[in-house]
């Protein structure tokens, strides 16, 4: 190995001790073995500081909690290696990720930053709605294979530590959006490739209730994401913020207009029954595919549980673009 090809590794883990053993097994199992691997321990009121002493990595601790964001911002710095491979802890990386996405960086011209994607099945299965989560996951990230922008996810990117810095690192104001705000200041020179050779495993949320706190939270995120975007004007290679069918929001949105009214002219019913069906149908080939993963049943409940979530993207949404009204309110009064 080149010392150009030297990669460093960086997880930052905040109260994952159900997962970080696996994450870790699979770094050091990787085909291209990593330089260096540091933890970045975000203040964890579990035992996951004690997992890595299982391991050669090094741990750093955060004596307060400060946020994924900060946290590698701080393992960068821990490091040396010319090229840098984020983790996120819970996942676990498939053995050849690293090896991969090193092939794509050298292979494909102007390449700044290589994103992996998250792998149909959880890392541990624990029910109807991980499985939804992970196989959407998949799903949208597999659909920018090969497209010129996409959201940047750090679950698993290999980038150079020049053009890490060069964009600034993490907005460690941000506790959620941090990977997708980090794109938009990509210079534009740089391309951003996605891969499907590059695959992590992800225990992701497994209960409703979380799940849609999580959605709406990254939801009221997107429209500031976006206005930063624009101010930047040529700035930002991952523009694409949204997992959602811009249709199918619009529809959804429409549909929860119409709503309210349905007790007062009931003749709104068919109009509203149109718009619901209609926003569901823009969906159809993530449908499908949950049809082929899982069978009929979980497409059933894929459809119930992705029309639900396109509501509260809507809603999300909304009450992000209040905000940043507000803060344009508020810089134009000055």
């Amino acid at each position: 190995m080149s010392a150009g090809d030297a990669v460093a590794v960086v997880v930052p883990t905040y109260n994952k001790a159900r997962t970080l053993r696996a994450c870790l097994e699979s770094i050091y199992a990787q085909t291209h073995r990593p330089t260096e691997v540091v933890v970045v321990d975000d203040h964890s009121t579990d035992h996951s500081p004690t997992i890595t002493h299982h391991f050669p990595c090094t741990l750093i601790t955060h004596p307060t909690n400060k946020g994924p964001a900060a946290a590698r911002n701080t393992g960068t710095r821990h490091t040396t290696a010319p090229l840098l491979f984020f983790v996120d802890s819970d996942t676990a990386l498939h053995p050849d990720a690293i090896a991969n996405a090193l092939h794509t960086l050298h292979t494909t011209p102007h390449t700044g930053m290589v994103q992996g994607i998250y792998a149909p099945h959880p890392l541990y299965d624990d029910g109807p709605v991980e499985r939804y989560r992970v196989a959407f996951e998949h799903f949208w990230r597999r659909r920018s294979v090969g497209r010129p922008r996409a959201a940047t996810l750090f679950a698993a990117a290999l980038i150079p530590r020049a053009v890490f810095e060069e964009t600034g690192g993490f907005d460690e104001r941000l506790r959620t959006g941090e990977d997708t705000e980090f794109g938009t200041r990509l210079p534009a020179r740089y391309r951003l490739v996605v891969t499907d050779t590059v695959l992590t495993r992800h225990d992701d949320v497994d209960r409703l209730l979380p799940m849609l706190r999580e959605q709406f939270g990254f939801a009221t995120q997107t429209p500031m994401v976006m206005l930063h975007a624009w101010r930047r004007r040529n700035a930002g290679t991952g523009m694409r913020v949204n997992a959602f069918s811009p249709t199918g929001l619009a529809l959804s949105g429409l549909s929860l207009a119409t709503l309210p009214f349905l007790p007062f002219l009931p003749w709104l019913a068919p109009v509203w029954l149109a718009l619901l069906a209609a926003s569901t149908a823009t969906s159809h080939e993530f449908l499908r595919f949950t049809y082929r993963l899982r069978g009929a049943g979980f497409a059933a409940y894929a459809t119930g549980l992705h029309t639900v979530l396109y509501a509260l993207a809507v809603l999300g949404t909304g009450v992000g673009a209040l905000r940043v009204a507000y803060t344009l309110a508020r810089g134009y009064r000055r």
